[in-house]
């Protein structure tokens, strides 16, 4: 696979085979619709990942932050409005020992894996210098591929990790908006077949696995997960209360 590698650009997308492929666009456009729809017509046994959706409260309907799922059924809390659940970036706190407990053991090359899944690469996820570590050794890895999904720039400028892996080589980043949504969805999906090869053809596709209380809204909006909070209580509390490190500290100022 490795040999294989070709650097592509976002004006070459008619031959687009660069090994890992990104979706980036402005909040609300439908990146995470993307990546779980084409994740959804995969097989299953090739694909491993996780991906962001909102958390809101099933009685009242409020948003209380956001949550990922992996694609084998399990879900932890991404971020929370309430304090003490870690970092802070915007008006959200990071659940990030929940989220380093159940992404890092994902971004793993495994022998049988074609695709790593990663929505999405944004600053809360980046408060995480394990995250990040790992984001890029699998980028590297001779042995799978990555599709994710990347903010768009702030005032013009992206972050500097997310600059870094656009930047890359053998990776594509492919913007979506509103009036390209379809194309760039059948695009992506030919990408991905292609990536997993013919010989995942015959294997089951991915049965995205969700909660009892779960709704997914339209395009427009993306994901959204109702839930009963209590679901996430652990042995410190509501949300993770451990203090992070300065250098994580650090890292989440500059993202501020």
């Amino acid at each position: 696979m490795g040999d294989e590698r070709i650097a592509t650009t976002e004006t070459d997308q008619s031959t687009l085979s660069a090994i890992n492929v990104f979706v980036t666009g402005q909040p609300g456009v439908g990146k995470s619709w993307l990546v779980l729809n084409a994740a959804k017509k995969l097989p299953q046994d090739v694909i491993a990942g996780f991906y962001t959706v909102e958390a809101r409260n099933p009685k009242t309907g409020e948003k209380i932050g956001f949550d990922i799922e992996t694609f084998s059924g399990e879900r932890a809390p991404l971020s929370r409005m309430r304090k003490g659940c870690g970092p802070k970036v915007g008006k959200y706190y990071f659940a990030l020992d929940d989220f380093e407990r159940v992404v890092l053991p994902l971004l793993k090359p495994t022998k049988g894996i074609k695709l790593h899944i990663v929505d999405e690469v944004g600053r809360m996820e980046l408060q995480s210098e394990r995250f990040r570590d790992a984001l890029m050794n699998l980028l590297a890895s001779p042995q799978t591929a990555v599709f994710g999904s990347l903010p768009a720039p702030r005032f013009g400028h992206d972050l500097p990790f997310v600059e870094d892996i656009k930047q890359r080589a053998d990776t594509a980043t492919l913007t979506l908006t509103k009036s390209n949504r379809d194309t760039t969805a059948q695009k992506v999906e030919s990408i991905l077949m292609n990536i997993v090869g013919s010989s995942a053809t015959n294997q089951a596709p991915v049965q995205v696995k969700q909660p009892e209380v779960a709704t997914v809204s339209d395009i427009s909006t993306g994901s959204t997960l109702l839930f009963d909070p209590s679901d996430f209580l652990n042995s410190t509390g509501y949300c993770p209360t451990e203090e992070p490190d300065m250098k994580r500290m650090r890292y989440s100022q500059s993202l501020d």
